[in-house]
């Protein structure tokens, strides 16, 4: 534990004689965008896994209803010739339905692990985060230089060490989040859509069936 102390500090030394050596008060700014980037990205994936959701999983239902209501309109007019068809539109629609719910199954249990990835991490920074940020108020209302300037030296290991893990667990769910959620959109989506469109071809077929029947009453 001593030598990965000890690196983490030669790392900060290093960086230090590159730039000038951040105070407290920047630290804590630099804390506190952390935390807000986190929340930022917390909110961004949760957003476009809501959004994923309905163009992989609404989109396709809908076309798939609109489809149905289609046949249905039939029945008043042709009423024989729509029942005359019911066991093929029952077919097609649990087939359909089937489908629809495998792949939506496995883009919630993905969307679910990503989701849940995010909000791990936004948790453990942000709680860190806000640790920080009361070390860092504690230290400033000590009146006292003598437990000011310890308190303070304490703040900034312990902030400089976090922002370097922080800003390493930033950029990896970034990628992550980046390559994941656009992976499961573009599998799900397929399979979805796929399942919906050969439903609404085979209700365009049993149209064309109930066509045939009614123009030969």
């Amino acid at each position: 534990m001593k030598s990965i102390v000890a690196v983490v500090l030669a790392l900060c030394v290093a960086s230090a004689l590159a730039q000038p050596l951040a105070t407290p008060s920047q630290l804590d700014a630099q804390v506190r965008s952390v935390v807000d980037e986190m929340t930022e990205i917390g909110k961004n994936t949760g957003e476009a896994l809501l959004h994923q959701y309905e163009e992989i999983v609404l989109e396709p239902q809908h076309e798939l209803e609109e489809a149905v209501e289609q046949v249905e309109a039939r029945r008043t007019e042709n009423p024989e010739c729509v029942a005359a068809e019911d066991e093929e539109i029952a077919r097609i629609l649990d087939v359909a339905h089937e489908e629809l719910h495998s792949c939506g199954v496995v883009a919630a249990h993905t969307s679910a692990e990503i989701a849940t990835d995010v909000s791990a991490a936004t948790q453990q920074l942000t709680f860190g985060g806000y640790n920080l940020m009361r070390t860092y108020n504690k230290c400033n209302s000590y009146n006292s230089n003598i437990l000011k300037q310890p308190c303070m030296a304490r703040f900034y290991v312990q902030a400089s060490i976090f922002l370097i893990g922080a800003n390493s667990s930033i950029k990896t769910i970034k990628k992550s989040t980046n390559e994941r959620i656009p992976a499961v959109f573009a599998e799900s989506n397929v399979c979805t859509h796929d399942a919906s469109a050969q439903a609404v071809l085979g209700l365009e077929k049993v149209n064309r069936q109930i066509d045939a029947c009614a123009s030969r009453r």
